[in-house]
């Protein structure tokens, strides 16, 4: 089964065919959670995995400084042999007074790590429009959209000239492993 995916350049939307959800993942990892991104007319469907070799997920809950619980969950797509390919897509949380607020929210594509999407704190406006948080499980929506960074790795991160904000939706459901 084949899945367009979008592939953002600067303010170009370059689509390319890749499956999403092939089969199983590399024997290495196990799937805890699923995550859809639509940006403007386009879906990604993306997989939150874990990694049985290193024990861990790519989705953790953890306390900040004994009192902020912040979650992040990062996505990836996956090709027919069951390996990760781009695009990756992380998202973090933060409650604050009792309510989960967004931190950031990063595509990363072809364009590599120096110039993401961003939404938050370097990027776009965004805001958590629904959440449930019981027994481990999140299911949550973020919406707002998505600005093209250059910079970012390099600390000086600045909107790339030229290139409008892409609105995005995206909806994800993990299960985390327990706080520690």
């Amino acid at each position: 089964m084949f899945l367009r995916q979008a592939m953002i350049g600067f303010g170009v939307f370059a689509v390319m065919s890749g499956a999403a959800w092939a089969g199983e993942l590399a024997p290495r990892y196990s799937q805890m959670g699923q995550m859809q991104v639509e940006m403007g007319d386009e879906v990604l469907d993306l997989v939150i995995a874990y990694d049985k070799e290193k024990q861990r997920g790519y989705a953790t809950q953890k306390m900040i400084m004994g009192s902020h619980l912040t979650i992040n969950s990062a996505a990836r797509a996956v090709d027919d042999s069951g390996q990760f390919i781009s695009p990756m897509v992380q998202v973090t949380l933060q409650q604050q007074s009792g309510k989960f607020k967004m931190l950031s929210a990063e595509l990363y594509d072809e364009q590599g790590y120096d110039a993401p999407m961003a939404m938050g704190a370097d990027g776009g406006k965004g805001a958590v429009t629904e959440l449930t948080f019981e027994n481990n499980r999140l299911d949550a929506v973020v919406e707002g959209e998505f600005i093209r960074l250059v910079g970012y790795m390099k600390g000086d991160a600045k909107p790339a000239d030229g290139v409008a904000p892409v609105p995005v939706t995206i909806r994800w459901s993990v299960e985390l492993a327990p706080l520690k």
